[in-house]
């Protein structure tokens, strides 16, 4: 039986809601998964609405999956996620460069 990663994402769409909410994904699990691919999956198999930022260098240095995961800043493609996590993933910086759901204007 597979494990899951509940995944709490940030959504809001300035242009249809009128409040920002958080919807909950199950997602099934796999070792040294990276939240980057944890919101990936959310988008291939789950939900075609969610927007991220889903290239980035995976060293820091482009800074594009900069996110607040369980309240701190972190990089996505570098903060991984296990089995049975709890996972709640915000935009840095809200409302001042927010765009979309989970993308925010890059300084």
């Amino acid at each position: 039986m597979p494990e899951y990663i509940t995944a709490n994402v940030f959504r809001y769409d300035p242009e249809t809601d009128e409040e920002p909410y958080f919807k909950a994904y199950q997602v099934a699990a796999e070792e040294k998964m990276s939240v980057l691919m944890l919101l990936d999956r959310i988008y291939k198999e789950l939900d075609q609405t969610l927007s991220f930022r889903n290239y980035c260098c995976g060293l820091q240095m482009c800074q594009s999956c900069q996110m607040r995961i369980n309240k701190k800043k972190k990089f996505a493609c570098l903060t991984l996620v296990s089995p049975g996590d709890d996972v709640m993933i915000e935009p840095t910086s809200y409302p001042e460069d927010h765009i979309k759901d989970l993308v925010v204007q890059v300084k």
